[in-house]
């Protein structure tokens, strides 16, 4: 009894004297920060899948479901050095239990292993400087509001080196998007993209940006034992199924600009794409020549405010002679290749619903076109033709905890195919939308929101298929922390 005694104090009296230096490795600061979330649905048009969903008669479907979010964000350290663990879980109430898998768990009995890895990276500041550095997985955002790759969705491992030279700021990066190390060690066969940025701010009102990203996709080259990369490839040209034989390198030049005059802010941005398709077994080259304008004015308007945007993609006749629409992290989409969840990039702002990703995406990612489920496809690039976009918003703060928000926008192709599109028209349709937002406490949020959109005669002359209008309706639970 005296020899477990005395083996006891001495361990409490070695703990009491480590613990000093102990203090020195625990980190300083230990920041969480999160949501949950989660959504009631009613809808024709979202069914809680992640494909297509167009119907083509209104009792076919009457969609009632529930879907839910949780993502934690772990901030380990100091002011000067951070480690960065981000995952989530989702699931549809009710799907299944006791599996293995993502997006699941929500039945009876639970117990599903689904935690999904979003970030994990060192962040810390490089001494006696303003630069600051990530490395990690990580969420790598473009400046043109996501719509070739969103900051929220496109993770990739890589290194990003922030810094500020006033009245400069600026940015390079490189993300290793994939590798081919199943078939071939060789970099050349591996899709990296690099991204060089400054932003000069000649007034506190004003600042002006040039952008360039080069993206590097050799992942459809022979590998070094003979045969095409079994891995995830790009495939804005045919469709939907991996390049093989060819290499692809896209130089992306761009300008944004962000003023604010008076009771308006105003933003704008362009960019332009060039490359070359290149055939590695004397198939034929496909050059690719595209770009991309987009111009915001957000304002005052009495109580409210009200933005207005105007997007415009470029877009070709026949993308197989000249690929002439934006290429987009969307292109990364295609059907029964192993490339990722999806939804990579996406522009959301304009706070379309249907015709466009959801700004409040959870698991159900379905719209017309540029989401995983898109109708048309994961990209913008609408398959070389391109897409041109207008809408307009108005949001009021009705009470101190209520605020409302009314859209509309309308959706177009840029151009049609020279063959194979003779029975349509570029029309995609007129979405409207409305929400109301109530804050019930600190962090927490109620919500209720409907969208409606009338088909164009992109969608309606369908050459088998007549669709019905597409509407949804949600109510929505959400907590921030």
């Amino acid at each position: 009894m005296r020899k477990g005694l005395f083996v006891l104090l001495t361990a409490v009296l070695a703990v009491a004297i480590a613990m000093p230096a102990m203090a020195d490795l625990i980190p300083t600061n230990v920041k969480i920060s999160g949501f949950y979330r989660s959504k009631a649905w009613l809808s024709n048009f979202h069914d809680g899948g992640g494909g297509p969903s167009l119907r083509v008669a209104e009792e076919e479907q009457s969609n009632s479901f529930v879907e839910q979010r949780a993502r934690i964000k772990f901030a380990f350290g100091s002011e000067n050095v951070q480690a960065v663990w981000q995952f989530e879980s989702d699931m549809l109430w009710g799907d299944t239990s006791g599996a293995l898998g993502r997006n699941q768990g929500g039945a009876a009995g639970a117990d599903s292993i689904q935690l999904e890895t979003k970030n994990v990276y060192v962040w810390f500041k490089v001494p006696d400087t303003s630069v600051n550095v990530s490395v990690g997985l990580q969420g790598i955002g473009d400046s043109y509001a996501g719509l070739l790759f969103s900051g929220g969705a496109f993770d990739a491992a890589g290194i990003v080196v922030k810094g500020k030279l006033e009245p400069v700021t600026y940015r390079v990066a490189w993300a290793k998007m994939y590798g081919d190390i199943p078939n071939d060690t060789h970099q050349s066969n591996d899709t990296d993209l690099y991204i060089a940025e400054a932003k000069f701010a000649p007034t506190k009102t004003a600042q002006v940006g040039a952008n360039f990203y080069f993206l590097k996709d050799g992942s459809g080259k022979l590998a070094a034992n003979g045969t095409t990369d079994s891995g995830p490839k790009l495939d804005p040209f045919n469709g939907g199924g991996p390049i093989a034989n060819a290499k692809l390198n896209l130089f992306i030049p761009g300008v944004t600009l962000n003023l604010k005059t008076g009771p308006a802010s105003i933003s704008a941005f362009a960019f332009y794409q060039f490359g070359t398709l290149e055939s590695t077994v004397g198939a034929p080259d496909v050059d690719v020549r595209a770009y991309g304008v987009d111009v915001r004015g957000d304002l005052k308007a009495g109580p409210g405010n009200v933005f207005i945007e105007g997007i415009y993609l470029s877009g070709g006749d026949d993308p197989n002679a000249k690929y002439e629409a934006p290429i987009t992290m969307g292109d990364f989409q295609a059907a029964g290749v192993a490339t990722g969840p999806g939804g990579m990039s996406g522009f959301s702002r304009t706070r379309m619903w249907i015709l466009l990703p959801t700004w409040d995406l959870i698991n159900v990612s379905q719209c017309l076109i540029g989401c995983s489920g898109g109708e048309y496809g994961d990209s913008l690039g609408n398959g070389g033709r391109g897409i041109w976009h207008v809408a307009a918003g108005y949001t009021q703060k009705v009470t101190e905890k209520t605020k409302i928000e009314a859209n509309v926008g309308y959706l177009s192709a840029t151009k049609l195919y020279a063959v194979g599109d003779e029975f349509r028209d570029k029309d995609f349709g007129t979405e409207v939308n409305a929400g109301l937002h109530y804050n019930i406490m600190k962090g927490l949020d109620a919500g209720l929101f409907g969208a409606y959109v009338f088909l164009g005669d992109f969608v309606k002359d369908d050459a088998t298929t007549t669709f019905v209008d597409p509407w949804s309706t949600y109510a929505r639970l959400n907590y921030s922390f």
